[in-house]
């Protein structure tokens, strides 16, 4: 009895000393303790998600350790689990459309890093070393910026080559530094250390956030990621006919459509009266990240076609959740072939049909498209001496489409289904266009004779 508790509590102390020196082990992975790191300036986030709330301004180029050959020299240092953001900028307000240097130290759950030319787009470098972050070891973080353009990102202690490498033709001055993480994860960074020489190398900008920019930071902070909204199941739908061109020989309509499309998302609802802001416009261009976007599909769209013009959309987002994207100049190219080939009395009807991709994630049920017929309709969208004359537009919902469950068939090819919109305009060859063409040469001859 007292042998087995001797060996017991020997296996007990083995496993004690084995636990101590894996958890040495691992605190010691690049050769920096944290009491190290009570030399250092520190800035904590704890689940703020993806938001740049505050930037530090670099000091003069003196005072960042630079090389002759250097314009940045930066090192500091970080304890998060995954997702660790810097952002490296010319001004303390950068737009999402702004070129910046955006470095990502384990992305995709510590599986990869990368550096971006734009905020959360634009990758131009990768690496796909795997575990470089961990919540129990500061990872040292070493930012060099040569006078070619080449932006260099070290790990010291896991190897002497960059782990991140991009020359920019066109470099950057850059002024400015944020943090950020991503999601619920959080981060400890540490700058401004004593023990490695890079003291006073930041300071920190005397100025609190704007409420705009308060407000976009609010908004990732509960971030949407992109995915659609879980209890949507319409997208309201409205539209301003402004030219509707017939190509007969090809058998394509050309249709432009001044566009707005609507929906609710709750996730981007804030409080109007913390805030003072009603509601935000963006560009295309400059839409946060965290927006889902209606993927509208043309479902007999002629070549594949579906021209979206990115200049010509705009975001509205209001304090109670409401979206409207707006597109001045949505162009389409659809089929319509001419059956009964009826010259020159042919009278076509010819349809659009357009349909939500995405299903709602609650219900699993395609998002459908509901038609805003507090629009009117304009009766005649435009007025020239044309082949083709517009008549008639008429817009219904489309039901029981063959009881489609799937946006594609088996051949991957988009058909309707339930809750689609079709668009079908009736158009007629014009009479008064071959009148003009062929009366007025022979009333032109016999004058001159």
């Amino acid at each position: 009895m007292h042998l087995y508790r001797l060996c017991n509590n020997f296996s007990v102390a083995i496993c004690t000393i084995t636990l101590l020196f894996l958890q040495l082990s691992a605190a010691n992975k690049y050769n920096v303790s944290l009491a190290q790191m009570d030399t250092c300036k520190e800035f904590r986030i704890a689940n703020t998600g993806y938001a740049y709330t505050q930037f530090f301004h670099l000091h003069k180029l003196t005072n960042n350790k630079v090389n002759a050959n250097e314009r940045l020299h930066l090192k500091f240092y970080v304890l998060a689990p995954m997702d660790a953001h810097i952002l490296l900028s010319t001004n303390d307000r950068p737009l999402s459309r702004d070129r910046v240097y955006e470095v990502v130290i384990g992305a995709g759950q510590n599986s990869f890093s990368s550096i971006r030319s734009r905020m959360a787009s634009m990758r131009v470098s990768t690496s796909t070393m795997a575990n470089i972050l961990t919540m129990y070891d500061p990872t040292p973080i070493e930012i060099i910026q040569t006078k070619d353009g080449t932006l260099s990102v070290y790990i010291p202690g896991l190897k002497q080559e960059p782990l991140l490498n991009y020359t920019d033709p066109a470099p950057l001055e850059i002024n400015y530094l944020s943090f950020s993480s991503f999601g619920s994860t959080p981060a400890k960074w540490y700058y401004d250390c004593q023990f490695d020489g890079f003291a006073e190398e930041m300071e920190e900008e005397a100025h609190e956030t704007d409420l705009f920019h308060s407000l976009l930071a609010n908004l990732t902070k509960n971030f949407a990621n992109e995915s659609v909204p879980m209890d949507l199941q319409s997208v309201n739908f409205a539209f301003q006919l402004k030219s509707v061109v017939y190509n007969h020989e090809k058998s394509i309509l050309h249709t432009r459509l001044h566009l707005s499309l609507y929906w609710q998302d709750p996730r981007l609802a804030w409080d109007v009266d913390a805030f003072s802001i009603a509601g935000v416009s963006f560009g295309y261009k400059e839409v946060p990240k965290i927006l889902w976007l209606p993927d509208l599909i043309v479902l007999n769209a002629a070549h594949g076609s579906n021209t979206q013009r990115e200049p010509d959309i705009g975001f509205m987002i209001y304090a109670n959740g409401n979206v409207t994207m707006i597109n001045t100049n949505a162009e389409f190219v659809t089929w319509c072939v001419d059956t009964k080939q009826n010259w020159p009395h042919e009278r076509l009807n010819c349809g659009l049909i357009l349909g939500i991709e995405s299903f709602s994630p609650r219900t699993r049920e395609p998002i459908t498209l509901q038609y805003d017929n507090t629009m009117p309709l304009p009766v005649e969208p435009f007025s020239m001496l044309s082949e083709w004359h517009f008549r008639q537009i008429s817009i219904s919902q489309i039901v029981n489409a063959a009881s489609n469950t799937s946006r594609y068939d088996t051949q991957a090819i988009a058909q309707s289904m339930n809750g689609d919109i079709s668009l079908d305009f009736t158009i007629e060859r014009n009479g008064a266009f071959y009148r003009n063409v062929y009366t007025m040469p022979i009333l032109g001859s016999y004058a001159v004779g």
